[in-house]
């Protein structure tokens, strides 16, 4: 088996898409479909079923990839640990990402890398996915993290972690009590937003456009570019908003409400410039996240054992 046709298989099983695949792996969606149908032919089974412009893996895919990952997550790992050098590492580590990542994800990446090469310092800039895809691209950052797919070419995009968006109310909102509520009872409620730019953002709008509701059906009473400013006004009541999941804090002030028949989900993504040569405090931090998504995000992805 070719580890190339391979790569190309788990990338459009992860992603549910040769287009996406494509995107992430740096080839054309046409060099993505012939490695898949050489390793179809190879195995003499097919590994997807084709749906409009995304695919799905077959019973026969499924028990595939699990192997695929386990082989590529060893050659991942092999060539981390025959590429390590014993000089110490150290320099500066630039890093733009967009608010979510920077809550919870970023800080658990950062504190193990900061455990084997202590002597690197990152330099860390927080805003939106627009502004820290921006950074990437134009060299002030040697790697991101954001919560919308960069729509550059130029860029590569890994899938690092999902998300999901959940409604939140005050704790004395008459929707505390309810537990859930409609989409219709939520386009008239007031509504608070981040800004434009913010993956968060887009990916709530993007689940609505599928409801056939677009912003301007939306009672929208305010935009900020805070999450910490966005939870002070949820609890004072201006509003109601939608949250990360992972980024919700335990206090008795807030409550999460289901919406019915609306999941708002969306990846996270590792970017970087395969243009920009990368100082070696990055090229080990890209090398480290990788085989963490490798061991802990691909992993979760896998089908269960029958």
């Amino acid at each position: 088996m070719d580890i190339r046709h391979l790569k190309a298989f788990a990338a459009a099983a992860e992603r549910e898409s040769f287009t996406r695949a494509a995107q992430s792996l740096g080839l054309t969606q046409a060099a993505v479909s012939q490695q898949v149908a050489a390793l179809e032919r190879e195995l003499s089974a097919t590994l997807f079923q084709r749906r409009g412009r995304g695919v799905r893996l077959t019973e026969q895919g499924q028990r595939l990839y699990g192997y695929a990952r386990q082989i590529l997550d060893l050659v991942d790992q092999a060539s981390l640990q025959v590429g390590q050098t014993e000089e110490p590492l150290c320099g500066v580590l630039r890093i733009a990402t967009s608010t979510v990542p920077s809550e919870w994800l970023l800080p658990e990446l950062l504190a193990e890398f900061r455990r084997r090469w202590p002597q690197v310092k990152e330099s860390v800039t927080v805003s939106d996915s627009r502004l820290a895809t921006a950074a990437v691209e134009e060299g002030e950052a040697e790697v991101g993290f954001v919560g919308e797919r960069p729509r550059s070419t130029r860029l590569q995009a890994r899938p690092v972690a999902e998300d999901e968006l959940v409604l939140v109310v005050a704790a004395d909102h008459p929707l505390a009590g309810k537990k859930s509520t409609t989409l219709k009872r939520l386009c008239r409620e007031p509504l608070i937003v981040r800004e434009a730019g913010s993956g968060s953002r887009c990916c709530v709008e993007r689940a609505l456009e599928e409801h056939d509701i677009s912003p301007a059906d939306l009672n929208i009473a305010m935009e900020v570019n805070s999450n910490d400013a966005i939870r002070a006004a949820v609890e004072q009541q201006v509003g109601v908003a939608f949250f990360s999941q992972r980024a919700i804090r335990p206090v008795g002030n807030l409550a999460t409400i289901k919406v019915r028949g609306f999941r708002p989900r969306r990846q996270l993504y590792v970017i970087s410039h395969p243009e920009h040569n990368p100082t070696p405090p990055a090229r080990q931090f890209r090398d480290f996240v990788e085989q963490w998504r490798a061991t802990h995000f691909a992993k979760r992805r896998r089908p269960a054992k029958k």
